[in-house]
């Protein structure tokens, strides 16, 4: 029942992440990805994924919890809706990388590996809309990489306090 209670706290960060925006053209900035690189490290791979698809149903359902105060099926299926995709997987394979050993080198390996995959999703599906697989990558990885390393960074160390604090998966 608490690691139920932990996920439910996650994705209400998350959606607080999404409504933290600044729009750069199709894909606005955000502080999702922090709070689901945060959660996968907290909760693993279990609860930190249960966390991260709570919010892409809710918002799939209508709720406003996507950027920008967007909610809706037409967001999954409209240009970010590859990088919202790319967040479940992306959280799973971080907790699961991140369970196996409790480092800040191994949770960066393994916010990278799960970075990889959101936005490896996210172009591909923005390659649809904008037509042009360089334009895709330069609308919609080039501008968010070092904002994203920097918020993996500050991610992995803030779950390795919580690690030493007592905080448990």
């Amino acid at each position: 029942m608490r690691q139920l209670i932990k996920a439910g706290i996650f994705t209400a960060l998350i959606v607080v992440g999404a409504w933290i925006s600044i729009p750069l053209g199709p894909v606005p900035f955000t502080l999702q990805v922090f709070f689901i690189f945060l959660s996968a490290y907290v909760l693993g791979k279990k609860y930190g994924t249960l966390s991260v698809a709570t919010y892409v149903l809710l918002g799939a359902i209508g709720l406003p919890v996507f950027a920008n105060f967007k909610g809706g099926a037409q967001v999954l299926v409209g240009p970010t809706g590859g990088y919202l995709f790319g967040f479940i997987l992306g959280a799973f394979v971080i907790g699961l990388l991140a369970e196996r050993k409790e480092s800040f080198a191994w949770y960066l390996v393994s916010g990278i590996a799960g970075l990889g995959i959101i936005y490896a999703f996210g172009v591909f599906v923005l390659n649809f809309y904008v037509h042009d697989i360089r334009k895709a990558i330069s609308v919609g990885f080039v501008p968010f990489i070092w904002f994203d390393l920097i918020k993996l960074v500050v991610a992995a160390l803030i779950a390795l306090r919580l690690r030493k604090m007592g905080v448990k998966r």
